[in-house]
């Protein structure tokens, strides 16, 4: 599958499509401690430096890191940004035009619009909807349940809000909801079944016990690809729930959002489109650099009411044919950060964008595979959404044991430079984790990751054996 990243990276001056498939950088890098003092101890000099000095202690600041677009780096859910994407990114930040009016940056704002406007079409989302590129998933989680807040709850029954969780939904929603007023006592933990996935009973129980004790079930938050099993919550049936109780369905696809725009997989997010609002980063799983990210409302007209404002010195250019962005969300300041994306689109195409989605599947598929191969390893949640959890487990060891083994397979990679695949621990147990979206991974990548893994597995249980 080498060709899909050749034929990504087509037309890009040669040094960087070389570099980029032939990058085997260190992994990860820290500074020692003497370094990391020199620069917590550093301040700008009195007397500017040569340019060359900056650049190389730019860079070597700059190197200090996880390598996350390394093709085996598996943890988390890697940032693999293609090359278009920051160029992209560097010609738009050339122009430094601001995206908060339309006036003052009719181009990016119409240009906005039209990707907001097909992004939503893919969500299955009406052509009511609406929303905003902003910084991350949490701004755009952020923007979403202020939205909620404002639209379902009066102001004297704000303490008497409840919100719905699981413990597989992204710790930045807990963030999120205290920011926007709800207490700890106000946010319910909705229990998962065995795939993970929010359990629909057990979300009507904890609603309906909230209504008789006089409360106010306001947001379900559903998860589109966690981050721990890359499990879906049943969307339709909470989209069922969600409208008997008039309730806001936010759906967080940060990551597995980008699954929309593979025809072969798009069926796994379905009843993705009767959410009320949908937060999606294109800076996971649809190769964009840092700071690329989506909220998308059914009604594009909600987030108005909740943020539109002005001032005297704003009346300039409150005139441009589209409305102004900055009345739809939280910044007033807004860099064009789509512009990378539509950089990478337009060069692309969205039929290789398509085929870059579909290789993470193909791959945890293949990481499943080898593993079926060796003794003493179990898959621990089956490949889903090109994230698969497992571990070495032999037979006649003790679990705290097993565990640490399992600890010091991953710290042993990551030092050999192999791979960075983490931990995470799951149903109570220590689990690897490889999260495979790097369409520059290549089969032998997996292969000589699993093998390195066995590999160091065995070594470490004879060492504690002994």
């Amino acid at each position: 599958m080498d060709g899909i990243v050749k034929d990504a990276l087509q037309g890009l001056p040669g040094i960087v499509g070389d570099k980029l498939l032939s990058d085997k950088a260190t992994l990860v890098k820290r500074p020692t401690k003497e370094q990391l003092a020199k620069l917590l101890r550093s301040s700008p000099p009195d007397q500017g430096r040569p340019l060359e000095d900056v650049v190389q202690e730019f860079e070597e600041i700059l190197s200090y890191r996880f390598s996350v677009n390394h093709p085996r780096f598996f943890a988390f859910v890697p940032s693999a940004a293609s090359p278009l994407s920051w160029l992209g990114d560097v010609i738009s930040t050339a122009f430094n035009n601001y995206a908060g009016s339309s006036e003052s940056g009719s181009g990016i704002c119409a240009a906005e619009e039209s990707i907001l406007r097909w992004v939503a079409e893919k969500f299955g989302l009406p052509p009511t909807a609406g929303g905003q590129f902003v910084s991350g998933a949490s701004l755009a989680c952020l923007t979403a349940l202020t939205v909620a807040r404002d639209q379902l709850v009066e102001d004297d029954m704000r303490t008497k809000a409840t919100a719905y969780v699981t413990e597989e939904t992204h710790f930045c929603i807990a963030k999120v909801l205290r920011v926007t007023g709800m207490l700890e006592h106000q946010i319910r933990n909705v229990p998962c079944d065995a795939e993970f996935k929010m359990d629909p009973e057990s979300l009507r129980r904890a609603i309906a016990h909230d209504i008789e004790n006089g409360l106010k079930p306001y947001a379900v938050i559903a998860t589109c690809g966690s981050t721990s099993t890359g499990s879906i919550d049943p969307l339709d049936a909470i989209a069922e729930i969600a409208t008997k109780h008039k309730m806001w369905m936010h759906v967080d696809a940060a990551y597995g959002g980008s699954v929309a725009f593979c025809e072969s997989r798009k069926n796994l997010i379905k009843g993705i489109g009767r959410a009320d609002s949908i937060a999606w980063d294109p800076h996971k799983w649809f190769f964009q650099t840092y700071g690329c990210s989506v909220i998308l409302f059914k009604d594009k007209l909600h987030p108005r009411e909740s943020f539109a404002t002005t001032a005297h010195f704003l009346h300039d250019v409150e005139d441009g044919y589209i409305e102004n962005p900055f009345n739809f969300g939280i910044e007033l300041t807004r860099p064009a950060r789509h512009m990378r994306l539509w950089f990478s689109l337009h060069i692309l195409g969205t039929d290789m964008i398509d085929r870059m989605i579909l290789r993470g599947f193909e791959l945890s598929n293949l990481v499943a595979s080898e593993l079926s191969k060796l003794e003493d390893w179990e898959i621990v949640t089956p490949s889903s959404m090109a994230v698969i959890n497992f571990r070495f487990n032999p037979c006649g060891m003790s679990a705290d044991n097993i565990d640490n083994i399992n600890i010091l397979v991953s710290k042993r990679l990551a030092a050999q430079n192999i791979a960075v695949v983490f931990t995470t621990r799951i149903q109570g147990v220590v689990c690897l984790r490889m999260c495979t979206i790097n369409p520059q991974t290549t089969d032998n990548d997996i292969r000589d990751v699993i093998n390195a893994l066995d590999r160091n597995a065995r070594l470490i249980s004879k060492e504690t054996k002994e």
